[in-house]
C-alpha cells in the first residue's frame, strides 16, 4: 500500500469514526429529548388528573352542600308546615269551644288583665250571641270578688276578633283575641310544640 493509499484509508477510517460518532452523539441528543419529553409529558399528565380529581372532589363536595342544604331547607319548611297547622287547629278549637266552657277561659283572661271593672269588651257579633248577657253578670260577680267595681259591659260595636275579645277603657283598648295572643306568643309557644312534636327526631 503506498502513501497516498494510506493517506486515503486514513481519511476513510477517521470519517467513519467520526459519522460513528456523530450518530451516536445525535441518538444519545435524541434519546435525551425523547425522555424529557416523556417526563413532561407524564409530569403534565399527573397534574392534570391532580387537577381533575381535585375538581371533582371539589365538585362532589359542592353538590353534597348543596343537597344537604336543600334537606335542611325541606325539613325546616315541613316543621313550619306543620307548626302552622298545630297552631291554626288549637285556634279553630278554641273559637268553637262549647258555649260554658268558651266563657270561663274569656272570663279567666280578663281578670287575668286586673281591670277597674268598668271597661266595655268588644266581641265578635257571633260571640256576643254565643255567650250571652250571663257571660256578663258571671264577669262582674267575679271582679266584684276581688274588689273592683263589677260594672264590665259589651261594647255597641261589634268586631270581628276571630275569637277572644279587646278590652276597652276610654280610647285604650287591648287585644285579646285569640289570633293576636297566638301572634304574639308564636316565637315562646313554637319552642314547646317543636319540643312535643319533634323531641325523638334530629
Amino acid at each position: 500500500m503506498n502513501g497516498v493509499e494510506k493517506i486515503i484509508n486514513k481519511i476513510k477510517s477517521d470519517a467513519q469514526s467520526q459519522a460513528e460518532n456523530n450518530i451516536k452523539a445525535a441518538q444519545e441528543k435524541a434519546d435525551a429529548i425523547i425522555k424529557a419529553a416523556k417526563e413532561e409529558a407524564a409530569e403534565k399528565y399527573n397534574g392534570i388528573i391532580e387537577k381533575t380529581k381535585s375538581e371533582i372532589a371539589g365538585k362532589r363536595k359542592r353538590l353534597i352542600s348543596m343537597a344537604e342544604l336543600e334537606a335542611r331547607k325541606i325539613k325546616l319548611k315541613a316543621k313550619q308546615d306543620l307548626i302552622r297547622e298545630v297552631f291554626s287547629l288549637a285556634h279553630k278549637k278554641l273559637i268553637t269551644l262549647p258555649p260554658e266552657e268558651y266563657g270561663k277561659i274569656l272570663s279567666d283572661m280578663i281578670i287575668g288583665l286586673n281591670p277597674e271593672g268598668n271597661e266595655e269588651i268588644i266581641v265578635s257579633e257571633e260571640d256576643r250571641k254565643k255567650l250571652g248577657d250571663s257571660f256578663i253578670k258571671m264577669v262582674n260577680a267575679k271582679l266584684k270578688e276581688n274588689g273592683k267595681k263589677g260594672e264590665l259591659k259589651y261594647s255597641d260595636i261589634c268586631r270581628e276578633t276571630e275569637g277572644g275579645f279587646i278590652l276597652k277603657s276610654g280610647d285604650i283598648e287591648i287585644n285579646c283575641s285569640f289570633s293576636s295572643i297566638l301572634r304574639m306568643e308564636y316565637n315562646k309557644i313554637e319552642a314547646e310544640v317543636i319540643k312535643v312534636l319533634f323531641h325523638d327526631l334530629p
